[in-house]
């Protein structure tokens, strides 16, 4: 999502919590620290998980600061009194039944709790309203988690919406991600099948969960990480963090259900490709996105 005009770089930006400001809660240190950055907007950032502290993304705006830990932002900003947007770059698919587009970290699929405005539903319900002049509903059809990156789809009628669930809930909807895990799994192709409980934001494994299954297949290797394709056969709140940190090789930047990882700039997770039956004639559409620049990049040093 991009400002209506001009934004400033996507840049991680880093420091290092000086003497006097241990004890400081992270939101203050956050705005005094990055000129450009409200209060206001550097709570958001927070709560949409784009903040880390030594490596843990936070979630607590209040949390107090230590001396000499090191603060990571991640998320792209927008000029004070600029409305964020979506950026036309970022549609994949567009036609008279779906909209597909290319959804940065940082920003939630749907509205939450912690944030109503901002999200990758509105933003792309407004950006519609302005090409169109009215009012436009659209139905969201999955979501990604807000860390994650990559292909998000919506429906723009209520059939649409219908006909796509329904595939949907017969498994005839095919996710790809590609992650960088921490490790190199083995064997290098398998299937993860572990049930899993979801529950207050979290989800764990157990024997008396419901049924859950992520294949997966390593593409490259590195000495401490790998790449790794991954295909969810169900769709479980979090299930392939929780599978992966299953079986020993947890997402790097997964604070959540790995281990703090340094310096690495975000969740290391990205929603590939997306293969379903079009709604209108069953024709098989594909939506792909390519992994963003942050993820690259960070993948890059790694093989250097």
């Amino acid at each position: 999502m991009d400002g209506e005009k001009t934004t400033t770089p996507v840049s991680p930006h880093r420091f290092v919590v000086r003497a006097e400001e241990a004890g400081k809660r992270l939101d203050l240190a956050l705005a005094e620290r990055i000129p450009e950055l409200s209060r206001r907007r550097a709570r958001v950032l927070i709560s949409a998980g784009s903040v880390s502290v030594d490596g843990r993304r936070v979630l607590i705006q209040s949390r107090l600061l230590a001396a000499g830990q090191e603060v990571l932002c991640v998320e792209q900003r927008f000029a004070r009194g600029q409305a964020d947007a979506l950026d036309p770059a970022r549609i994949l698919h567009e036609d008279d039944c779906l909209i597909a587009i290319d959804k940065p970290q940082g920003v939630p699929s749907h509205p939450t709790f912690a944030r109503k405005l901002g999200t990758a539903l509105q933003l792309t319900e407004e950006w519609l309203r302005r090409r169109e002049g009215k009012k436009v509903l659209l139905w969201p059809l999955h979501r990604l988690d807000t860390a994650t990156s990559g292909v998000l789809l919506f429906a723009k009628t209520k059939a649409a919406a219908r006909a796509v669930n329904q595939n949907f809930a017969r498994r005839r909807v095919a996710k790809r991600y590609v992650a960088l895990v921490s490790g190199v799994p083995s064997p290098a192709s398998g299937e993860i099948r572990l049930a899993l409980s979801e529950g207050n934001l979290r989800t764990e494994p157990s024997a008396t969960g419901k049924d859950a299954s992520t294949r997966y297949r390593v593409i490259e290797e590195a000495a401490t990480a790998a790449l790794v394709e991954l295909e969810p056969m169900t769709g479980r709140m979090h299930q392939i963090r929780v599978h992966l940190a299953a079986i020993g090789h947890p997402v790097v930047g997964d604070g959540k259900y790995g281990r703090p990882t340094a310096h690495a700039p975000r969740l290391m997770l990205h929603a590939s490709r997306l293969e379903l039956p079009h709604p209108r004639n069953g024709a098989s559409l594909v939506v792909e996105s390519a992994l963003p620049e942050d993820f690259t990049s960070y993948v890059e040093t790694l093989r250097s």
